[in-house]
């Protein structure tokens, strides 16, 4: 759940806490935690993702009729413009075809020809020039069927994109409709995420100020990029929505599916000056809630109380309701805690 996304950020942020250390004087059997004040921090860090380019919309290209592979020259990763040759099937047995297709459509015609003659001199029936009319509309509809089933034994690329994948060899007999080749569009780049359902919540094109991406192998450049789409069903492995981002401005270089990317999320808010919580100091309860440990400053106690958190950065995490400034707070140690529990400002005696 949601938890194991704020682990490792917790594990960065360790024991280092934020706002202003307090002396509380508690018994001997008082618990030392790191405790700290609430207070506005600086909203502007954006909130960090690991994600990975993903092609725009794949597709998986057939031929629409069946026959033996004869050419598949391109290998994986070639580049295509949209009607270029992509493979071909032996042509043979469909130029045959087409060959007697004509040969019917002709007899047929000249068919037709002779009956229409007698048909002006009163020698044949109505009803035979009816048939010769429809034996030459048939022989001819063949030839059109012959002919596009030869011109099927072509497959072109629909659009420019790259040869991903080769799903067939050649000499290989191939069915009709089955896969020969995927092909993923270059004109745009995809970067997917996957964001946890508490803060998918809060994640929306309204909530969202600046997206940019950042590549592994180019880690000093940041690209610009927009809110596409996302999944509205839960990855069962993760349980995680996978949110897709479309890069504004393309990389100099070739960016290949599968390359490792980071995407950088700033929120819009009202204010920048918001409640800021060290990462250490949010907790999560087994059904994935957030709380932190509030400390009451007559008598020492911790009290447990839920929050609602924003989008997380590297060190610190929003808080959007549940806390008011100037509550103090567990900031580290607090996972040993429970209702009621004294504590001490770490470092006292």
């Amino acid at each position: 759940m949601l938890r194991r996304v704020f682990a490792t950020l917790w594990i960065i942020a360790g024991l280092s806490g934020c706002g202003t250390d307090s002396t509380v004087e508690t018994g001997l059997a008082a618990r030392p935690a790191r405790l700290i004040t609430v207070g506005a921090g600086d909203h502007s860090a954006p909130s960090q993702f690991v994600g990975k380019v993903a092609s725009a919309h794949t597709v998986e290209l057939g031929f629409e009729i069946d026959g033996t592979l004869q050419q598949l020259p391109l290998p994986e990763g070639a580049l295509v413009q949209a009607g270029d040759v992509i493979a071909q099937l032996d042509p043979e047995r469909f130029e045959l075809a087409l060959e007697s297709a004509r040969a019917d459509h002709e007899l047929a015609e000249k068919t037709l020809s002779r009956v229409e003659s007698l048909k002006a001199s009163g020698t044949v029936s109505q009803a035979e020039l009816d048939e010769a009319v429809a034996r030459a509309k048939l022989t001819g509809l063949a030839v059109e069927t012959a002919q596009k089933d030869l011109d099927d034994t072509v497959l072109r690329a629909p659009f420019a994109g790259q040869l991903t994948k080769r799903l067939a060899e050649n000499f290989s007999p191939v069915a009709r409709l089955s896969p020969v080749v995927r092909l993923a569009p270059v004109e745009s780049i995809e970067v997917v995420i996957g964001v946890p359902e508490q803060l998918m919540a809060r994640l929306n094109p309204a909530t969202l100020s600046k997206a940019a991406v950042r590549f592994t192998a180019d880690p000093e450049r940041l690209f610009e990029a927009q809110w596409l789409d996302y999944e509205a069903e839960a990855s069962r492995d993760t349980q995680t929505y996978d949110v897709r981002f479309s890069l504004t401005e393309s990389p100099s270089w070739p960016v290949l599916p599968g390359m490792t990317a980071t995407v950088l999320l700033s929120m819009a808010t009202p204010s920048d000056a918001v409640i800021q919580l060290p990462l250490s100091a949010v907790q999560s309860d087994a059904a994935g809630n957030f709380f932190v440990w509030t400390v009451e400053r007559d008598t020492s106690q911790v009290t447990k109380r839920p929050i609602e958190v924003g989008m997380p950065s590297r060190k610190q995490v929003p808080v959007l309701a549940g806390l008011e400034l100037g509550e103090q707070v567990v900031a580290a140690g607090g996972a040993w805690l429970y209702d009621g529990m004294q504590v001490r400002p770490l470092g006292d005696n």
